[in-house]
């Protein structure tokens, strides 16, 4: 396995993530409720949340954002490494820009949950 084989893994990784994301975005706008769905922190007591309305309102934009970033752009960049369109020169400043996003959504979701569910 070459070093493009792990980034095409990687890759479907972020696509994965970014879907799994805006599934529990969509699947919290439609319940009306937050679930243990491994976006919220291991500390926080749902049963207990004084405002899970609130969350959802304020989190639903960042959940479609970020997930739709995470899925468009591993899928893309999965493509460009299946068909070896894409080199190092990309894959870095991808990767970071990822992380950047990554670190938004984590750095949201903690503000919210410590506003909305504790």
């Amino acid at each position: 396995m070459n070093s493009y084989s792990m980034d095409l893994v990687f890759d479907i990784i972020e696509l994965v993530a970014g879907l799994y994301i805006i599934y529990n975005g969509i699947k919290m706008k439609q319940t009306g409720r937050v679930e243990g769905n491994g976006l919220v922190g291991k500390n926080i007591n749902l049963a207990a949340a004084p405002d899970e309305a609130g969350y959802i309102k304020s989190m639903f934009p960042v959940y479609m954002i970020c997930g739709f970033i995470f899925a468009v752009v591993g899928g893309a960049v999965a493509v460009m490494d299946y068909r070896g369109i894409a080199g190092r020169n990309v894959q870095t400043p991808v990767t970071f820009g990822l992380l950047a996003v990554c670190v938004v959504f984590a750095v949201l979701t903690k503000r919210a949950q410590d506003k909305y569910l504790k």
